[in-house]
């Protein structure tokens, strides 16, 4: 399966087909085919005429009936393409409170983020971007920064632990008394230990659990009261693919993916009925197989089935152009797997075709 969702021919096929059910590339078409045909053929003539021969001949032979197909499917790309654009801004303006324009009232450098776990990985590239953004940020990490991050003036070290509440609480406090109160949050902290669950360290459940998931309620708390009360801020959590296909020898981390969406999902109801912020944002993105060094034993596997692994880079990219969009979203990265988003829907034999496929990729390979 992994090897399918991330085959090569993937990314060109998915760039024409987003051209041709584009109602701005098919529409026009419909139009000139319907009311301007004598035009639209001598368009045509004129590039079969710069065509190699053999080709050129083989086009030339189009008979009314192949007109008639092609006028046939013409209409099926407008008419999925009217559908396909309108469906695009219903779902955008769902994750922002009904509203189509951007949120108002953001100024770059006037802004504060909190990234947690930004001192490696997908938080550093993404500290790195909103730094250059022009944002003050705060990383929350029980590692130092590297050294490529020592020395800007927009980004502050705050050596922390995510799963405790007093060491969260501490950092908070700091970050008011340094900056004032942050307008962005980045729930970007996790740990992965890839085994099978009769495997799974008991201490380690903890860990990741407390990581991954139950810290997004600890800096939560101390960071959306203020966005709350302002009516501006956006919150960021980062999840998985996981958190819609359970990975074999990684139960855990796919709970706790799982429970991140949840988080998201019921934090973005609360913020629009419970307490009536609707301009505060809230997103959720979904990478897919990120090369980091949580997954540095699978990595190998990955590859030679296929995947293609994203970098932590890519990732921070899509974070940081949603947060400048001044809208929130749910993003599914790479776009070739957002098909998987609709698994739970699927029938139940075809979601365990799915998984099996997935489970076959991930398992260790038997020693002859």
């Amino acid at each position: 399966m992994a090897s399918a969702v991330h085959s090569p021919l993937l990314g060109p096929l998915g760039g024409l087909s987003s051209i041709v059910l584009s109602p701005f590339f098919s529409g026009p078409l419909l139009v000139g085919a319907t009311y301007y045909p004598e035009t639209l053929r001598n368009a045509a003539a004129s590039v079969l005429e710069r065509l190699p021969e053999q080709l050129g001949a083989l086009l030339s032979r189009v008979t009314p009936d192949d007109y008639s197909t092609a006028m046939t499917v013409l209409k099926v790309a407008v008419a999925l393409g009217v559908i396909g654009k309108v469906n695009s801004t219903l779902s955008t303006m769902a994750h922002n409170s009904w509203r189509l324009g951007p949120a108002k009232g953001w100024d770059w450098p006037k802004e504060i983020a909190v990234v947690t776990g930004g001192a490696s990985g997908i938080g550093k590239d993404t500290t790195l971007k909103l730094a250059a953004l022009g944002v003050r940020v705060a990383v929350l990490d029980i590692q130092d920064l590297p050294k490529d991050m020592q020395g800007n003036a927009s980004i502050r070290f705050y050596h922390c632990d995510v799963t405790s509440t007093e060491s969260v609480a501490a950092a908070a406090d700091a970050i008011r008394s340094d900056f004032g109160n942050p307008s962005i949050l980045v729930n970007n902290a996790g740990v992965a230990q890839p085994k099978p669950i009769l495997k799974t360290d008991p201490a380690f459940l903890r860990t990741i659990f407390g990581v991954n998931l139950i810290s997004m309620w600890f800096t939560t708390q101390q960071f959306l009261p203020s966005m709350i009360e302002q009516n501006k801020g956006h919150v960021v959590t980062v999840a998985s693919i996981a958190s819609f296909v359970a990975l074999a020898t990684a139960a855990d981390y796919s709970a706790t993916k799982a429970g991140a969406l949840a988080f998201h999902e019921t934090l973005a109801s609360e913020l629009k009925h419970h307490y009536k912020a609707p301009d505060v944002l809230t997103t959720v993105v979904h990478p897919n197989f990120v090369r980091t060094p949580l997954i540095q034993d699978l990595a190998a596997r990955l590859e030679k089935g296929g995947v293609r692994l994203l970098t932590s880079g890519e990732v921070a990219d899509v974070i940081v152009d949603q947060i400048k969009s001044r809208r929130g979203a749910q993003r599914v990265i790479q776009s070739s797997a957002t098909i998987l988003a609709g698994l739970r829907a699927w029938p139940s034999w075809l979601q365990e075709f799915v998984r099996d496929i997935v489970g076959k990729g991930t398992a260790p390979r038997r020693r002859r």
